[in-house]
């Protein structure tokens, strides 16, 4: 499973025959005409939505008879392109992992994190279902010109 833009990512691939690896994480500086000044001080809405969407996530997991299981130091650092914005990520290995999962997954977890953001930074803003990685994208930026104004 694969959704992949400049704004965020969601990414579960096999390690070996027996897990894969979730990772998910956005990009601060895409996001910032979006979350400047609508937050407090260490409260960013993308770090956060990011964090409570996971948690979310390993819900759907354990309901659907997988196991998440948390590892230290799990890296996603070949998701992420090599420019000069800044990401947060996050990951986690899966066991008894099946596609249609994935698939749930995907369709749930880049909506759902908009939604999170939004409510956290009171934007009275729909949030579009179903959408490509990169319809996602152009809606992002066009919410983000909309927001900072230009």
């Amino acid at each position: 499973m694969k959704f992949v833009n400049d704004f965020l990512y969601f990414i579960i691939e096999p390690t070996n025959a027996k897990s894969h690896i979730y990772c998910s994480g956005v990009n601060l500086t895409k996001f910032l005409p979006i979350t400047k000044g609508r937050h407090r001080l260490g409260q960013n809405p993308a770090i956060k939505g990011l964090q409570v969407l996971n948690n979310d996530i390993r819900a759907i997991l354990i309901e659907n008879k997988a196991i998440p299981e948390t590892v230290r130091n799990l890296s996603c650092q070949h998701v992420k392109p090599l420019d000069d914005d800044l990401w947060y990520s996050e990951s986690f290995l899966i066991h008894n992992y099946n596609s249609e999962l994935g698939e749930k997954i995907k369709n749930f977890a880049p909506s759902e994190l908009l939604r999170k953001m939004f409510r956290a930074m009171l934007i009275n803003e729909s949030v579009p279902e179903n959408l490509s990685s990169m319809e996602l994208q152009e809606y992002l930026y066009h919410i983000a010109r909309e927001l900072s104004g230009k």
